[in-house]
């Protein structure tokens, strides 16, 4: 299905793995007895067989080796060229300097646009640069030490809410994790909590849009046509309507309270204020359109990320034993504070690595507008345009043991990564926005639930990565929940 392309050898940054650093490379030798749940790496011929006979496979499932190891991939197979880029430099230009050339992809827009409708997420050109000039002031409320208060008050609830628990209750992560970000975020958004029934309602509606979403099934992938984007599905628009529907009752919960001369301090407030150069507000959909992308953006790429990071470190108890250490070093037995945050480097590092392993985002695609070149490799008018962080954040010549978690390749004695190698949040101008808020919202979420809680595992031997939205294990990760009580 695949083949390699030589398309720019005279830049190719092949051998360039960065030295590691003495600490990571003992925790290297350590952790090459265990591999975090990912597809195997096979050969074409087994990829093409797997597609044959298994019916419609997950998308990390069809990537074979050389995917983890050459520059430029093309797929010869589908309504037009497909191209997956792993070459640095040209991940950087084509997402930076040449982005006009390279717009969120067709497939992207239409699978997303149900939920963001022309959110800044995925619109391009005037509207984008428009929208993002009238959201500026709304950005000013997030900022980490005005949100943290919220923060810290949400992830108070949810550990008040873990210690109700009966003993060894067993709880789905995926859905208590969903349940925390998200009422963080709707606390900085709206100044009020989620509340339960709401909780339950995101995480459902979420789990059933990724499914139904068709960037991440291989078919839609193939059969694509930016000439002829397909409709969304009508399970597709349920799910979006749903989440939207939440959004826009506490919107209009917002503009009544306007209505009667009060006024907030905060996002939600500052996007019904914002104006653009003539003196135009958004519209109510357009608001809910941004409330919408930065609710997406805040708390599901989070969960997802934090869903992870609570998996590997059960299955590795010597990492898991270091970062408690770290946090009875610097917090002893007081509340997590907004400065902590630079004092946790293992905790860092761990969230940098579990970013690497999952991304949230596993396929960044792009749509070519114009012809180009890939060093000798002509790129069509109308390609489609991979970038992968789950590829290049595993990529072998980049990333020692890239399979493996050893977080200390992130210790700042090991060295930078290659530019362009490491992006889970993207890069350039359209970058995610939220990227330190999520290191924070995890440190903070990782401090207080270690301290009190271990979660354990039951189905470890079946947890199974897939793509959708964010990288979310296939079936749930079922838990028991364990009081450790030392605070």
């Amino acid at each position: 299905m695949l083949r390699e392309e030589t398309a720019i050898p005279e830049k190719s940054l092949m051998n360039s793995v960065a030295p590691l650093a003495p600490s990571a490379s003992s925790a290297l030798l350590r952790a090459e007895g265990w591999r975090p749940p990912a597809p195997a790496l096979r050969s074409n011929l087994a990829i093409g067989l797997r597609i044959l006979f298994q019916r419609s496979p997950d998308l990390l499932q069809t990537l074979p080796r050389d995917c983890y190891t050459k520059d430029i991939i093309t797929v010869p197979v589908g309504k037009r060229p497909v191209f997956i880029v792993n070459h640095p430099e040209t991940i950087r230009r084509i997402l930076t300097e040449d982005r006009a050339n390279y717009p969120k992809s067709d497939l992207m827009v239409s699978a997303l646009s149900p939920l963001l409708g022309d959110g800044v997420l995925i619109s391009s050109g005037e509207l984008w640069e428009h929208d993002r000039q009238m959201l500026e002031p709304a950005f000013m409320h997030m900022r980490l030490a005005h949100m943290f208060p919220d923060m810290r008050e949400a992830v108070h609830d949810f550990v008040e809410r873990l210690q109700l628990l009966e003993k060894d209750a067993v709880v789905d992560l995926e859905s208590e994790l969903t349940h925390v970000t998200a009422d963080i975020m709707l606390r900085t958004i709206f100044s009020k909590p989620i509340g339960a029934a709401r909780a339950d309602a995101v995480f459902e509606a979420f789990s059933s849009f990724q499914k139904n979403s068709p960037q991440f099934q291989l078919q839609h992938v193939l059969a694509s046509d930016p000439r002829k984007p397909a409709l969304p599905s009508t399970e597709l628009m349920r799910d979006a309507s749903i989440l939207r529907d939440l959004l826009a009752a506490m919107l209009d919960e917002r503009l009544e309270l306007n209505s009667q001369g009060k006024v907030f301090v905060d996002f939600a407030q500052a996007v019904v204020d914002a104006r653009d150069a003539e003196g135009l507000p958004f519209s109510r959909e357009k608001i809910i359109d941004q409330l919408a992308v930065f609710f997406l953006a805040g708390h599901e790429t989070t969960a997802s990320s934090l869903c992870w990071t609570f998996f590997m470190l059960s299955q590795q108890p010597h990492v898991l034993i270091k970062l408690r250490g770290e946090i009875r070093a610097v917090l002893g037995d007081r509340p997590f504070e907004f400065d902590d945050f630079k004092s946790l480097g293992f905790m860092r590092d761990v969230f940098r690595e579990s970013l690497r392993l999952y991304p949230p985002a596993a396929f960044l695609t792009r749509h070519a507008l114009h012809e180009d070149q890939f060093g000798r490799l002509k790129v069509p008018a109308d390609s489609f345009i991979v970038i992968s962080p789950w590829l290049i954040h595993r990529h072998h010549a980049y990333w020692p043991q890239a399979d493996r978690f050893i977080p200390e390749r992130f210790d700042v004695n090991a060295g930078a990564p290659v530019p362009g190698t490491y992006l889970p949040f993207g890069l350039g101008t359209r970058a995610c926005t939220g990227a330190t808020i999520a290191q924070l919202e995890a440190s903070l979420i990782l401090c207080e639930v270690l301290r009190r809680f271990s979660f354990v595992p039951l189905n470890a031997s079946t947890v199974f990565p897939v793509s959708r939205v964010s990288v979310r294990p296939s079936e749930g990760i079922r838990c028991r929940v364990e009081k450790n009580n030392t605070v």
